[in-house]
């Protein structure tokens, strides 16, 4: 036995990620009956069935899911090669980055440009979602996320914890009271995300969702309840990050009491186990520990 075709490698490869062979077909620019062929090939080769086949699924058999991590690693080592000695290691190429909506005003921007003047001919596609995307299925190269990984075949690398702040219009504060003490956080609207509610203050180890009783808005997303801090409709518990410009410029005020709240899920640099890095997602992700990480400094 004797592999001849690493087309044929590629070709099932990428019908396992894909799921069948259409999809797989049309990411690789090519009909479905070539790539079924290369496919068939494999398996006459190995002397194996790689795939269950029907008319409406394509699922890998015992002898195809061994044989996916042996060949990620094989093309893996081949890609490497390929860059390492083409055009003297300049990085070009697209990057697919998904974030949350969150961080469209963040740091993000400012740590993307600065990559995009050091890397010109990187193309970075940054997508926006609140839901946690599946990175492979989705053709995703990296996610910065605030939650714990449910998906054990991800890698994710801590770029530090996600520190807290409450905020207020000035306006909000001349009128009701800039508050001292946690007791009297029970008499302001709290605008808290759902996935704060149950953060701690360290001392009292009173909960945000005990003080919320008063929240006459309440919403998923963060930057909603920052315009609704700024239009004065209470006082908001955001990211540091999130709110450390706004602060600065004097649009909101921080909140500042005998008390600090525990931090929010830790920021973690994701990306998929099952897919060889290339050296411009590497540097991206390289870049991204380096710099994010700033901007979770609480002062």
């Amino acid at each position: 036995m004797k592999i001849q075709h690493f087309e044929d490698l590629y070709a099932f490869l990428k019908v396992s990620e894909s799921n069948g062979f259409s999809q797989a077909a049309r990411q690789l620019d090519l009909p479905v009956s070539v790539l079924s062929k290369r496919v068939a090939r494999l398996e006459d080769t190995l002397g194996v069935r790689l795939f269950q086949r029907s008319t409406r699924a394509v699922q890998l058999t015992e002898e195809g899911r061994s044989l996916v991590p042996q060949v990620q690693r094989l093309l893996g080592d081949i890609k490497e090669i390929e860059e390492q000695f083409a055009d003297a290691g300049e990085l070009k190429g697209p990057v697919r980055l998904t974030l949350p909506w969150t961080l469209s005003q963040g740091p993000v921007a400012k740590v993307l440009t600065d990559f995009r003047k050091k890397h010109p001919k990187v193309e970075v596609n940054v997508h926006f979602s609140d839901a946690l995307e599946k990175l492979v299925e989705g053709g995703f190269d990296l996610a910065i996320r605030f939650s714990a990984l449910e998906d054990s075949s991800l890698i994710a690398r801590r770029l530090g914890p996600n520190y807290l702040k409450m905020v207020a219009s000035a306006t909000y504060l001349k009128k009701y009271g800039a508050p001292k003490t946690v007791r009297d956080l029970r008499n302001h609207a709290m605008l808290v995300l759902p996935a704060h509610r149950q953060r701690k203050f360290q001392k009292s180890a009173v909960s945000l969702a005990e003080l919320s009783d008063s929240t006459t808005v309440s919403s998923n997303n963060g930057l909603f309840l920052i315009e609704l801090a700024k239009a004065g409709a209470g006082i908001a518990v955001r990211s540091h990050w999130d709110v450390a410009e706004l602060v600065k410029r004097k649009e909101l005020v921080e909140v500042q009491i005998n008390d600090r709240l525990e931090a929010g899920n830790d920021a973690y640099i994701v990306t998929p186990s099952n897919r060889y890095m290339s050296a411009r997602v590497r540097a991206l992700m390289d870049t991204l520990v380096e710099e994010f990480p700033k901007f979770l400094v609480s002062n």
